[in-house]
């Protein structure tokens, strides 16, 4: 596992560069009150460029968290099949017989590469209205639908 980096914006975005950030990854983060993006060593020398280029101040700091699940709530605490469900089995809400995809949980670093990480399947109803706008990073799994 490669450490995980923090990269701060230290300084206010204007809208569109705003809007640019959040297209590479950044969010607010209400506890820094700034931007933030999780990410590799590698990617974290090229965003700082980036920001460099469009006049951003910006702090990279080593990411705190890393494998640990508990600086946000966890969907899946919230499983009504433990067993992660199915392909056609929705593990959150319990509907049969929908087409499900599966996704696989993120650590507080946003990270999904640390040991025994989460896996379970999801409609698109609830990947809509319960994963949309929960704080934590979920990744689907591609080859699996």
């Amino acid at each position: 596992m490669e450490p995980r980096k923090l990269v701060k914006v230290m300084s206010w975005p204007d809208p569109l560069v705003q809007e640019r950030l959040e297209d590479m990854g950044f969010f607010y983060d209400a506890g820094y009150r700034t931007w933030v993006h999780f990410c590799d060593e590698r990617e974290a020398g090229a965003l700082g460029d980036w920001l460099k280029r469009h006049q951003l101040q910006q702090e990279t700091l080593p990411a705190r968290g890393r494998g640990e699940l508990k600086k946000h709530p966890r969907l899946s605490d919230v499983l009504l099949l433990k067993t992660g469900g199915g392909p056609t089995a929705c593990a959150l809400c319990g509907a049969r017989h929908v087409p499900c995809r599966q996704w696989i949980e993120g650590d507080d670093t946003d990270a999904i590469d640390y040991p025994a990480p989460a896996r379970f399947y999801l409609c698109g109803q609830c990947v809509q209205t319960r994963m949309g706008p929960h704080p934590r990073l979920y990744s689907a799994v591609e080859e699996q639908l």
